[in-house]
Order: structure tokens, then sequence, then C-alpha cells
């Protein structure tokens, strides 16, 4: 059974305090945790009681980092002067002579605490706050022989209770002073933060209004002139069939569809709408191989990469020539997004979109090097504007323990305005 009082949050205030000596007052005999332990009846002023309470004290410190989140923001608390139905009080001493009666059991490297009086019921009561337990803290040892116990022992909370150590409990606190070294801490930031998207709901309107006037022009292409051979024009024949201009206009306007969605975008990233440039931050001193780097796009948000559109203006396909006229079987070459080299690339850093994120892989990252990655441009083609959206973010490497992870904030932006015309690009006849 637990015991019957927030500990969601640490105890830390006077009135915080007190609410927890109440909470035992009231709690039943077997309500102990591992974050807490009380005492009804100690005499501060003894040598065995300071030796005795510096033993809850790395008992509470070298608890589980995992487990000790779970109650208190990971703090242990020792409670001197009641039990469960009495508040028994103890006589204070100075708290400087409780410390440095304390302090040479622990050693000069112990466990961080905090001890303080408060008062329930006229009587004092001695609270002990024993700091959180982290990845890369020692093994807390006892540092001075007393009764039973020597110099070297590990003590830890084990069903309520300070116990010593295991063989996979000192397994357990070997692998979290371990863990600090494994741990990776890197960090990613956007150079403009927050990064505003403008909205853009009428861009496929628009592609296909373009498309459909192309088509209209192609599919008049295939009527043969009534005054011309089949077979021959003034200069050189045109051997091609209905069926065959139509496998032609077929592949043109598809081709026609993805230079006009080109010119779109390339303007776009041009004008630096939705450009989002990341750094990736490494302050330890130690590198990390294989690092990548994930954010998940919220849903509406899609994203494409800078570098695609960084090139010379995309060309536009040939129109198929109308049947009847002059007709060459060498066709010149469409220009499409994999025929542009891109500018700029960074050769460790390999960006895509995968899906609904943007994947990053870093080759290796040096120590103490901030790296910015190449540049996307985010999309909005639905979320209204006027609020913001979160982008969650993890990254990890192969050569450490553990994931970072945070997010960054995007604020939508107003719409981007319609031309009153649509610009029609430069068809190549």
């Amino acid at each position: 059974m637990a015991l019957n009082v927030d500990h969601s949050k640490a105890f830390r205030t006077p009135l915080q305090l007190r609410s927890l000596v109440e909470a035992v007052k009231l709690a039943g005999e077997h309500d102990e945790n591992d974050w807490i332990e009380w005492k009804s009846n100690y005499n501060l002023s003894e040598k065995q009681t300071k030796a005795t309470l510096a033993r809850h004290i790395l008992a509470m410190a070298n608890r589980s980092v995992e487990k000790s989140t779970q109650a208190a923001n990971g703090y242990g608390y020792i409670l001197v002067g009641v039990e469960p139905g009495a508040v028994t009080g103890v006589t204070t001493i100075d708290l400087a002579d409780l410390e440095s009666g304390i302090r040479p059991y622990l050693g000069p490297h112990g466990p961080e605490w905090i001890p303080s009086y408060v008062t329930v019921d006229d009587k004092e009561v001695l609270i002990i706050a024993v700091d959180p337990p982290k990845d890369g803290d020692p093994i807390h040892t006892l540092h001075k022989d007393y009764d039973k116990y020597y110099a070297g022992m590990i003590f830890v909370r084990r069903t309520a209770q300070t116990v010593i150590a295991g063989p996979g409990e000192v397994l357990r606190l070997s692998q979290r002073v371990q863990s600090s070294e494994e741990r990776q801490s890197l960090s990613l930031e956007a150079v403009d933060n927050p990064v505003e998207v403008p909205r853009w709901p009428w861009l496929e309107e628009a592609v296909e209004s373009l498309l459909n006037k192309e088509s209209e022009i192609v599919e008049k292409g295939k009527r043969r002139p009534a005054s011309r051979s089949p077979l021959i024009s003034s200069t050189s024949f045109d051997r091609r069939s209905e069926d065959d201009y139509a496998r032609e206009a077929e592949d043109y306007l598809l081709a026609y569809k993805k230079y006009v969605l080109n010119v779109a975008m390339q303007s776009y990233a041009r004008k630096g709408f939705g450009s989002l440039q990341l750094r990736l931050k490494n302050s330890q001193e130690r590198s990390y191989q294989q690092v990548r780097v994930e954010l998940d796009l919220p849903d509406g948000i899609s994203a494409f990469l800078g570098e695609d559109y960084a090139g010379d203006d995309f060309e536009a396909p040939d129109r198929p020539k109308p049947l009847g006229e002059e007709y060459s079987l060498i066709q010149s070459n469409i220009i499409t997004m994999g025929d542009i080299s891109p500018v700029g690339r960074i050769p460790d850093a390999h960006m895509r979109i995968e899906g609904g994120a943007i994947v990053c892989d870093v080759a290796s990252l040096r120590a103490e090097e901030t790296l910015s990655l190449p540049s996307v441009h985010l999309m909005n083609f639905e979320t209204s504007g006027g609020s913001s959206l979160v982008i969650p973010w993890s990254v990890t490497a192969v050569n450490a323990l553990g994931r970072t992870r945070g997010h960054m904030e995007i604020e939508l932006g107003s719409e981007i305005e319609r031309p009153t015309e649509e610009p029609e690009p430069e068809v190549s006849d």
C-alpha cells in the first residue's frame, strides 16, 4: 500500500515536508517504500545514530535511476521522529554537528543530502532529503567502519529496507557508472526558431489548371491536316500513327506536370519559404559514429530538400509535334530532378524524406563539433494559419547508448498570394 500523499513531485517547502510527516503518521505499518525510510526513537547525539543515518543515505543514493524517478522526482527521504500512528519527535541538535558527524561515513565525494527540522504536533521531526541518483554516479560506499559494518560496503534499498548489496545489485550500479560515458547527449536546433511555414492550398488546383490548358493544345495536334500526306512533309518523314501520337502526348503531359511542380517548388525555395536549416551539436569530448537524426512531420506538413532545387532553372519538356508536321526521330532530353547536380551537398550528411519524416544520416561527428545539415523546406497545403505546430526530433548514434529527444516549433504563416493569372511556363515546340 502506498502513502496517502501526492508524491508526483519532490517535497521541498516546510509545508510539503509537514504533509509528508502527516502521511507517515496516518500510514500503515507496511507502507514504507524504497524512496522513504522512517525511524521513531533515534538519539541524534549518538555516534551510532549518525553512522546508521549515513547507511540509509548511501542506500538512497544507490537506488536504480529508472525506478527512483517514479516518486518525488527521484529524491529519497529519511524521517526521524515519526512512525505510523504517532509523532514521537527528536531532541534536536545543531544541523552542522549532525552533518559533521555523518560526513566521515559518506566520504569526500559522497551523496548530496540536506537535513532540516519540521514541527508537527508540537514536536520536532528530522527530515533528510537525498538527491536523485543519476546515470554516471559512482557507487557510493561506506567510508568508515562502525559496529558490524566495514569501510567499502555497498548498501541499497530493497523492499523498503536498507540492506547490503548483492551481486546483481553491484552489477547494476557498475552499469550506472558506465552509462555516463556511453550515453550520448547530442542536440539539434534550428538556425531560425521558430520556422514560419506559409499556407499554399491552391498549388494543386493551379497545376491542374495549367495541365488542362496544355492538354487542350496537345489534343489539337493529333488531327492531321487534310492537305498533307500522312507519310511525307516538305522536308522529313512523319510515320507516326494517331496511337503513336497519343502515347507521346501521354508521356509529355506527365513530364509537363512534373516540370510545372519543379518550377513551383524552385520558386518557393528561392524565396526562402518554409526554410528549415538544422544544426547538429556535439558538446562532448568524444566523437560519434553513424549518427541518425529523425524529425516526425505533423499532419498536413510535407517537406522537400533544398539541394534538389538549388541548380539552374528547369528545362521544359518538348511538346509533341502535331501529326503531319516536320518530325525528327531524335528527341531532346527532358530535364528532371535526377539530372540536376546538387549544390553545396555535405559529404558526410545524407538527408532524405521518408514518408512523414525527415531523416539525416551523418557518418561521423567529431568531439565538440557543430555540423550544419542540408536545408529542407516545409510546406503546408492543408493546416490553417494563425497557430503553431510542434515537430518532435530524436538523435541516435551506433557507438553510444540512448536516444536524445526534443522538439521544435513551427509557426503557421498566412496564405501565399495567388497570381490573378496563372503564369504559363515556357514550353519548347
